[in-house]
């Protein structure tokens, strides 16, 4: 355990009232999360002042600190192997946990928007499980696509044997990619993952298009991730049934041959045309609005984004992403949500400037530079939406450079990943370069004039002892 995280770990426990104070303890993909036994022992100011802590947000039932993508999950794994924590899903007062009025009125809040939200957010968490693992992969590979693009039409046009090893190595996440989706999503889906290669190997096998079935052409690859995705989901129930069904030793063996059995042949006739169709008319729309919806289109996209971030039902975008990929070789939608965060950024500097607050201060300065490059949730959870206003100038800056973005048709050679000024890198040409940079600006800018005419409550925080 390095150094820093271990002083981390140290002044955490210390502030959250000690290890017996702490109930449970989890991360998301940005956060570490914990609930206590008692708010009282919590002392919310030194939780703020934690060395690297980018920001603190309190949702009523769990205390969470954004700490980033890296260390959220390495300080959960230090938690939980040393102390036997709970799992973050029961309420505090099914534990017996003393909290105050105010916040069981919040957990039960949190209690209704689970009960009618619940089913939603699933689909968008398991959606998130399955795409989420690649992001290392997109990134990585998005970089070296999205350079490559650039060097080919300048330093490197004499030399297209090192561009074609550029290529290569830029495409390698493709190569593989219905493969590892198809055993992400059996995983998630309750199935053997390797019958999720099984799946996409079926779908995807380039003999397809020799094969006459029920009288019908097949086509390899056809439905791209949606049709992994539903395959996936049928083919992990058909399992499990399977498995209920069979008993002793012969289900070992008699479960995945069945399996593959009845999947491959339903797959090859029903679900793969379905989700073909799908996909198509997915990717069609979508094309469509963005390319006769213009301004109020690229203005709904970017300007709504943040909410879907905030309530976590973004990740539900990433099938239409990978499809746009499928289909027309980029993606023109990515592009537009990415000005989201730069309206945040841009609210985020005027709330810099204009708080008199020197802790607030150092919470924003220690938040922005992971915002420029497209990680938002320690700005909205640290900085925008605490204060609220600012919140809304950043969706109305993500509005703005989302209507600039679409009108001229900005275009990203990865499906999703990298965003912020990052994607700069990763964008398909020049054209595309140059309008995403001023859609960009346009956002920070209209951000920061709608959160300093706007104003905001200063943020009351303890002051250090």
């Amino acid at each position: 355990m390095p150094a820093d995280l271990e002083k981390m770990y140290q002044k955490i426990v210390k502030a959250a009232g000690g290890v017996e104070n702490i109930s449970a303890v989890g991360c998301c993909m940005t956060r570490l999360r914990f609930t206590v036994k008692d708010e009282a022992l919590v002392d919310v100011g030194a939780l703020r002042r934690i060395q690297d802590v980018a920001g603190y947000f309190y949702s009523g039932v769990q205390h969470q600190l954004i700490v980033g993508p890296s260390t959220a999950g390495k300080l959960d794994a230090y938690f939980n192997q040393r102390h036997n924590f709970s799992a973050l899903e029961e309420p505090l007062s099914s534990r017996g946990v003393k909290v105050r009025p105010e916040d069981l009125a919040e957990e039960t809040k949190a209690s209704v928007r689970r009960k009618y939200s619940g089913k939603v957010s699933a689909i968008c968490r398991r959606i998130g499980n399955i795409f989420l693992p690649l992001i290392p992969a997109y990134i990585g590979c998005g970089l070296i696509i999205g350079i490559t693009n650039i060097l080919s039409k300048t330093l490197l046009i004499m030399h297209p044997d090192t561009v074609s090893l550029l290529t290569v190595l830029g495409q390698s996440v493709f190569f593989y990619l219905m493969a590892i989706v198809g055993y992400n999503a059996n995983k998630e889906f309750g199935g053997s993952p390797a019958l999720g290669l099984a799946f996409a190997g079926i779908l995807n096998t380039t003999s397809l298009s020799s094969v006459h079935f029920l009288g019908q052409a097949l086509t390899p690859g056809k439905g791209g991730v949606i049709a992994i995705l539903l395959v996936c989901w049928f083919g992990s129930w058909v399992e499990r049934q399977l498995r209920d069904w069979i008993k002793g030793s012969a289900e070992m063996f008699l479960t995945p041959f069945f399996t593959i059995l009845i999947v491959g042949p339903i797959s090859l006739a029903a679900i793969q045309p379905l989700a073909g169709w799908v996909a198509t008319e997915l990717a069609h729309v979508t094309q469509v609005m963005l390319q006769h919806g213009g301004l109020a289109v690229g203005a709904v996209l970017g300007g709504t984004f943040l909410p879907l971030v905030m309530l976590g039902v973004h990740q539900s975008l990433i099938p239409i992403h990978q499809q746009l990929m499928d289909t027309i070789g980029g993606n023109p939608l990515f592009p537009i949500l990415c000005m989201a965060g730069a309206g945040q950024v841009g609210a985020a500097l005027a709330v810099l400037l204009k708080t008199h607050n020197k802790q607030f201060k150092v919470l924003i300065k220690n938040a922005l530079p992971v915002g420029l490059l497209g990680i938002g949730e320690p700005l909205i959870y640290g900085v925008t939406l605490p204060l609220f206003k600012p919140f809304i100038a950043a969706c109305i800056g993500g509005a703005a450079g989302g209507a600039v973005v679409a009108f001229f048709h900005v275009l990203s050679s990865i499906p999703f990943g990298v965003s912020g000024l990052v994607l700069l890198l990763a964008l398909a040409n020049v054209h595309s370069i140059v309008f995403y940079a001023i859609g960009y600006v346009t956002a920070v800018v209209v951000g920061f004039l709608c959160a300093w005419w706007m104003g905001f409550e200063e943020p009351a925080l303890k002051k250090e002892n």
